[in-house]
């Protein structure tokens, strides 16, 4: 019975070793299981980061891209715009090139067409009429001076000769180094008198000369200087006009 019972103890004892040692290895490999588990999700957290960072850099790049595009679209119309705008410019340049062949002439005849109408007019400032051809004249051929500043000025000479025709004006001047008072109606009449008043003249287109007037003109034509000086209020006046060769 004791042979039986230690014998039945020692099965026992071996079958409680044997499922000890069956859940160490059972314990071993859910640790095991455990730890494999842990590195799979420590790879798959990286492979997120990974996937995370690739996706960022995705977007960064696609944001860059099109604002690439963009810029490539704008620059595109910037260049055709400024292609147009050079083509524009070159055909331009080409037309003034022409207008320039063709206004430097026209602006010669029409200094010539000054020059010759201020020799036949009215005999009011000479000298300073005269000289404002004379300087057009001698710009024409400045190299500094642009084509457009040289049409302007020709035209301004131009205004100012239509604008004596509206006006009245006196100044001083001298006729064969005698100092006299001119008065200018537009270009209808001028007179000349003497510095003491007792004297006066009127131009005559058809002779050509200087007309003395009769005395009883000089108090009107004093009023009318003064008029034209602008010191006097103006008022009805009786002048004398050119006519057929004789001042009435």
């Amino acid at each position: 019975m004791r042979a039986l019972f230690f014998a039945s103890l020692m099965v026992s004892a071996g079958v409680v070793f044997a499922e000890t040692e069956s859940l160490a290895v059972a314990q071993t490999e859910i640790e095991r299981a455990d730890q494999a588990g842990r590195n799979a999700q420590q790879r798959i957290d990286r492979l997120d980061d990974q996937a995370q960072a690739l996706l960022n850099e995705y977007r960064q790049i696609k944001a860059e891209t099109d604002q690439l595009s963009l810029y490539n679209r704008q620059m595109t119309a910037i260049v055709e715009d400024q292609e147009s705008e050079l083509a524009s410019l070159a055909r331009q340049i080409l037309e003034i090139e022409r207008t320039e062949r063709g206004i430097l002439p026209l602006m010669s005849r029409m200094l010539d067409t000054l020059d010759e109408f201020v020799a036949l007019d009215v005999p009011f400032l000479p000298q300073e009429r005269s000289a404002r051809v004379a300087l057009l004249r001698d710009m024409m051929v400045r190299g500094d001076v642009a084509i457009a500043e040289k049409f302007r000025r020709v035209l301004e000479a131009y205004q100012i000769e239509i604008d004596y025709g509206r006006n009245i004006e006196s100044y001083r001047g001298q006729v064969d180094n005698i100092s006299y008072d001119f008065l200018r109606i537009g270009r209808v009449a001028l007179y000349r008198l003497s510095n003491d008043g007792s004297q006066a003249w009127l131009w005559s287109v058809e002779n050509q000369q200087w007309q003395l007037l009769d005395s009883g003109y000089l108090r009107d034509l004093r009023k009318a200087l003064k008029v034209a000086q602008q010191v006097a209020a103006p008022e009805l006046l009786v002048l004398p006009m050119p006519t057929q060769g004789v001042a009435q």
